[in-house]
């Protein structure tokens, strides 16, 4: 069954582009009468409203059109909703079901590529079955009991079997869609490493190194029908996510390895460019913006970003070129702010000390009340252990600042500093302070080697680095 949301998605516009033929696909379900269903494309795992039909008193429903689709997965969605997906390279057949079960009564005729894909569908939804059977019977045994050991050995014949026909709908049906989506599922074969004459393995990451290389060997990105597919989503979210180490370096390396091989296509490289920068922007491990930047650079600033507005388009590249001073590895931004006489000043590049925390704060800003108290107690664990801790207030007027520091003596101990009228600075677009708490660790040398960490982690994140030092 699909979520509710999925009925929204449907009425977004849709992906549609016609060529020679036009499309026909007559709909007949069993236990469904005077109602209406829907088609809609995948782009990536999302759904998009394609067609509409209406099924007449006898069950019957037909979707037509002059312009094909573009190739790629569909989904026929019914009330309820649930649905069935259909490979579209043939536009010209007929589906035949019973809402009592949409898929195991599936009946196909006049194309290849599903009938060949349900064949491999109920094979699998078979083998599912056979599998939840015998771990309802494993459950419980020993693992060391004869019977245990028997069922287990079912299992993994199980598992042959099934990626046996994987290959062979892989390689007996070169070309059709059928053989791409299934494709894209299937790992690389992975040889053994390399031994010298001893036997003892010469290069303990070979195994490891070819699995990346050889990652997409089963995705044809020369394909643009592979964008309209599910599959493809799932095979760029594994592989960033999973299969590459999350250092921001690599993922980039990968990124640029992949997309000059689907720039021929504006949908998958649109599809793609959009992904990779998002799972740079969206990532929780410090230090992705690095690649979030390269991205910008890189793609967005050098033409062909044709589905975006340039209003739009001159937004991210501005914000990108906020970020980049404060990437990690970077040395941070100089700057010069008065304490709460303005009288006394603060050069960042005159502190000496082991460690500096820039943290940037505004005092009506609701975190950064409950932040305060625990930077207070970060200070006084640390103290004496190299670290400078440099509350910087983002209020351009210094009344609330002030304020805030008279009622909060153990906070205005620390080196709290600003800026003001009369001494303006630059640190906020420096700093990119759009939110507070902003919060920065540099080594001695002012290089930025940590950021957007709460306290409790730049604890840690201290304590192991004291240690190691």
């Amino acid at each position: 069954m699909m979520k509710q949301s999925i009925l929204i998605l449907l009425f977004s516009l849709s992906s549609m582009v016609g060529f020679s033929q036009g499309f026909n696909i007559k709909v007949e379900v069993n236990g469904l009468t005077n109602d209406t269903i829907y088609l809609a494309n995948y782009f990536g795992k999302k759904m998009f409203y394609a067609d509409t039909a209406y099924v007449n008193k006898k069950g019957v429903a037909t979707f037509e059109g002059k312009e094909p689709f573009k190739a790629g997965k569909y989904a026929i969605v019914f009330p309820g909703p649930s649905f069935i997906d259909l490979l579209l390279d043939d536009q010209i057949f007929e589906v035949k079901t019973d809402t009592t079960d949409l898929i195991k009564n599936i009946e196909i005729k006049g194309s290849s590529d599903n009938e060949v894909y349900y064949d491999y569908i109920l094979f699998i939804n078979d083998r599912k079955n056979e599998v939840a059977e015998i771990k309802s019977k494993i459950e419980g045994l020993d693992k060391d009991s004869e019977e245990y050991k028997k069922l287990s050995e079912q299992v993994i014949k199980i598992d042959e079997r099934v990626k046996q026909k994987q290959l062979d709908l892989f390689n007996n049906h070169k070309g059709a869609l059928v053989s791409v989506v299934i494709g894209m599922t299937l790992p690389p074969e992975i040889p053994d490493p390399p031994k010298d004459e001893n036997g003892v393995i010469t290069d303990s990451l070979f195994q490891y190194k070819y699995y990346i290389n050889h990652y997409f060997d089963n995705t044809p990105f020369d394909d643009p029908r592979i964008v309209r597919t599910p599959e493809y989503d799932r095979k760029l979210d594994a592989f960033f996510n999973k299969a590459l180490p999350q250092s921001p370096d690599t993922l980039i390396k990968h990124a640029d390895r992949i997309l000059p091989q689907v720039r021929h296509d504006s949908d998958l490289y649109k599809f793609t460019l959009h992904f990779i920068t998002y799972n740079f922007q969206s990532s929780k491990y410090m230090g992705m913006d690095k690649g979030y930047v390269h991205m910008i650079e890189n793609y967005y600033t050098k033409g062909g970003i044709t589905w975006m507005d340039s209003t739009k388009l001159a937004d991210i590249i501005e914000e990108a070129m906020l970020i980049k001073p404060t990437l990690i590895g970077n040395i941070a931004p100089n700057f010069r702010l008065h304490d709460t006489t303005a009288t006394k000043f603060t050069t960042l590049s005159e502190v000496k000390s082991d460690y500096t925390l820039i943290y940037i704060w505004q005092p009506e800003c609701g975190h950064c009340k409950k932040t305060n108290p625990k930077l207070v107690d970060l200070n006084k664990k640390y103290e004496g252990k190299g670290l400078t801790v440099l509350p910087i207030s983002v209020d351009f007027e210094n009344d609330k600042w002030l304020e805030y520091l008279r009622d909060n003596p153990e906070f205005a101990k620390l080196n709290n500093m600003s800026d003001s009228p009369e001494h303006p600075s630059n640190f906020r677009s420096l700093y990119n302070s759009k939110t507070t708490p902003t919060i920065l660790l540099l080594d001695k040398d002012k290089k930025i080697i940590a950021k957007k960490l709460d306290i409790e982690q730049l604890d840690t994140f201290l304590e192991r680095s004291i240690n190691k030092k």
